[in-house]
């Protein structure tokens, strides 16, 4: 069930895992399925972001059998709802090969300027693959000041990256026309 056993969510777990403990407060995942990334993050507060509420519970329900607890699980629309708080990490894997390019870069620069704690990242996935919707070239989606990480590549074209705030970053706008050239889908 979910991806729990996928090298790139292994990866992701890794990835973030390894931030310094004052990095790891608290990071939201949107997107969260069975929350099967979110319950080995060791990150003082998860959230977990779903659309659909019956995959939400059967999260909760897998968290505890796991015991993990502490997780917040939330019914969130994408890209319709709006995103709380800040976070020092926002995940959005394994789904965004559905939302066009626009939606996609307008909701990043969102997150980036008003969600992302400074040293945050937006962890994100994009698959080549034809068969998908769209198969996003995230460096080009990535909001401006954005310090682009590439986290790895896997089975199917598979490739995370990290959209990096650096740490003195000021608010950035989070208004204004893509000007992305390129941004394919």
């Amino acid at each position: 069930l979910g991806h729990a056993g996928e090298a790139y969510a292994h990866r992701i777990v890794e990835y973030l895992n390894v931030r310094p403990e004052a990095g790891r407060g608290t990071v939201a995942e949107i997107g969260c399925g069975l929350g099967d990334i979110l319950r080995r993050l060791r990150f003082r507060e998860r959230l977990g972001l779903d659309r659909d509420p019956r995959v939400l519970a059967a999260a909760r329900v897998m968290a505890v059998l796991r015991g993990r607890f502490g997780i917040t699980f939330e019914v969130f629309d994408f890209p319709g709802a709006s995103l709380s708080g800040c976070h020092d990490a926002i995940i959005l894997v394994n789904w965004i090969h559905q939302v066009p390019p626009e939606s996609l870069a307008a909701s990043l620069r969102d997150y980036f300027a008003g969600h992302l704690a400074p040293g945050g990242a937006i962890v994100v996935d994009a698959v080549r693959d034809p068969a998908y919707m769209y198969n996003h070239d995230i460096e080009a989606l990535a909001p401006l000041g954005a310090r682009v990480e590439h986290v790895g590549t896997f089975a199917r074209h598979r490739e995370v990256w990290a959209l990096v705030r650096p740490p003195e970053a000021p608010a950035a706008p989070a208004t204004g026309p893509i000007t992305h050239p390129g941004s394919a889908g």
